[in-house]
């Protein structure tokens, strides 16, 4: 399910491609029509080359248009990331301990800390943003069906008699009838309406999954590489990988593996006990729930800045 954040930023970009949509007139061959014999013998005596300036590329030009357009859009709709340009810098406000590398221009971020003797390097990327969810297509569809299914099945249990419909608080009268104070009783459409708001205040506090790869080095005794997944401000490890000792930059032992190594056990085949210590273990290095939740808003930020810049070049490019 895509984030409210992703839809609000959506829905504008549509918006405006449908209504700024210009219908083109086909293309259309002109008439023909047979050269008079002067115009033919002037041909004859034209130079080699042309003296008048060349035609400018009316599709850059119009692209170069409708980009202008949606940087326009973009900057005039900025306030989306609000809250987390808000939540970014309270974050390291907090936590002034990590220290941030976001070039301009690129998808990863990193970030990086010292903790004792170690070196402690995390790195996520902008691509999650795009890619929200873990369910797609068919079955979003059918979960969103049963939620259907079960919502009305609980509205018929609810039915009884003339008395009973839409009841919250009920009781049962001398005649069998249920009983219905006035104060309890709700409507179905209202039910209804209060679902939709529950459900949009859901998805508003529920973050998209975003990966992250965390590298623990220690001298002489190599890295600990953990891949894990922050998902509404809980971060859950997949793997645990012990890297053995070289001069290898972060980020490479980050992204490689040498080759033949064994990478672990996947984290569930674990004894309990040994899962919960390792998630205590990254816990106090600051792998934590503040860092969970900081990391879909910094990209949320992140990934607006960039899609402008991005604009901005192709724009540049094509005009």
């Amino acid at each position: 399910m895509l984030s409210i954040r992703a839809f609000a930023r959506w829905a504008p970009r549509t918006t405006s491609r449908i209504a700024n949509y210009t219908t083109r007139t086909p293309f259309r061959p002109a008439a023909r029509s047979f050269p008079k014999p002067t115009t033919l013998l002037a041909q004859r005596f034209q130079p080699a080359f042309s003296t008048s300036a060349p035609r400018p590329d009316e599709i850059g030009q119009e692209l170069g248009a409708k980009l202008e357009s949606e940087i326009s859009i973009e900057s005039e709709n900025n306030d989306s990331t609000t809250d987390s340009d808000s939540n970014v810098k309270t974050f390291f406000d907090e936590n002034d301990f990590w220290s941030v590398e976001d070039k301009e221009g690129e998808q990863d971020v990193v970030l990086k800390r010292s903790y004792d003797d170690e070196q402690i390097t995390v790195s996520f990327s902008i691509v999650d943003f795009n890619t929200p969810g873990s369910m797609e297509g068919e079955e979003a569809d059918e979960a969103f069906m049963d939620e259907d299914e079960d919502a009305v099945a609980a509205e018929q249990g609810q039915s009884g008699g003339a008395n009973t419909k839409g009841a919250v608080n009920q009781g049962k009268t001398s005649g069998g009838n249920m009983k219905v104070a006035p104060e309890d009783s709700i409507a179905p459409a209202d039910r209804e309406e209060l679902r939709n708001d529950e459900d949009e205040y859901n998805d508003q506090s529920q973050a998209f999954p975003a990966n992250v790869n965390v590298l623990i080095q220690r001298p002489n005794r190599g890295a600990l590489r953990i891949s894990l997944v922050t998902d509404n401000g809980r971060f859950s490890i997949h793997g645990v990988t012990h890297l053995p000792d070289s001069n290898t930059s972060p980020i490479d032992l980050l992204r490689n593996t040498p080759e033949n190594l064994y990478t672990g056990p996947p984290f569930q085949q674990l004894d309990e006990e040994v899962q919960g210590m390792l998630e205590q273990y990254l816990d106090v290095r600051g792998i934590n729930t503040a860092l969970a939740l900081f990391i879909p808003d910094y990209i949320d930020v992140k990934e607006q800045k960039e899609y402008l810049g991005w604009l901005g070049r192709v724009k540049s490019f094509v005009e």
